[in-house]
């Protein structure tokens, strides 16, 4: 049974109810009101930033990327981290309610292009706080993603081997200098990776893209050939 069987399968034995307030609903997970309310960057009235997903008044690169361009070529994201998506998120991570990460990836996977990716990697988590949390959501994210016959997932070809401050109660600059050699490349996948012509980089949310971008630069520095896509579920607006 492919993903496909598996699901409509699963939505026959299951209809699908929201999330959010408990009414049925036709296809998700989430009623036609809070659908309604999710911003994309790939929406058609969208314009972004082709390198860091920033909303831009025209498709393009940003004024920042322009200055001091990432280690990353290009940034996926499902969508902007407003309303309900940020209530989702936080219900996902804070409070362990891993379906609504899997819900999320449902929604955002019709939009992702996979195409020419030969792995996915989740951003790691420092072991005390994979310890404390229970479980990656950036993994979580990733098998909500890709089925089986998809792009590989390589959970562990990253490892985080300082830890840090959490992202999300810094200002910019220190959220740059809380990454420093936070992040080593597994010695295990390292041919697994030398064989990668380009890979995809996945995390929860993106603000400043700090962790995303040190990640890369940690993949690059190795791997000078690599080709690296930034993919977060949520971006978060910087205005």
């Amino acid at each position: 049974m492919n993903m496909t069987q598996f699901e409509s399968f699963e939505k026959w034995l299951f209809p699908p109810q929201c999330v959010l307030s408990g009414q049925p609903t036709q296809d998700w997970d989430l009623a036609d009101v809070y659908l309604q309310k999710l911003s994309r960057p790939s929406d058609a009235n969208q314009k972004s930033c082709f390198v860091c997903a920033e909303p831009l008044a025209v498709d393009g690169i940003c004024g920042r990327c322009l200055q001091t361009p990432p280690v990353f070529e290009q940034t996926q994201a499902g969508f902007y981290y407003t309303s309900v998506v940020q209530d989702l998120i936080h219900s996902f991570k804070y409070e362990q309610q891993l379906h609504l990460g899997r819900l999320l990836a449902q929604l955002w996977r019709p939009q992702l292009v996979m195409t020419g990716i030969d792995a996915i990697l989740p951003v790691p988590l420092h072991r005390d706080r994979l310890l404390e949390r229970g479980f990656n959501q950036a993994l979580e994210l990733a098998n909500g993603l890709v089925g089986d016959d998809e792009v590989p997932i390589l959970p562990f070809a990253i490892q985080r081997i300082k830890p840090t401050v959490a992202q999300a109660l810094l200002n910019a600059q220190q959220r740059q200098h809380n990454l420093d050699g936070a992040f080593a490349v597994n010695p295990k996948a390292e041919s697994v990776l030398s064989a990668c012509q380009q890979v995809a980089i996945l995390d929860d949310v993106m603000t400043t893209g700090s962790t995303l971008n040190q990640v890369a630069l940690t993949l690059k520095t190795k791997f000078p050939h690599l080709k690296i896509q930034a993919w977060a579920l949520a971006r978060a607006k910087s205005h």
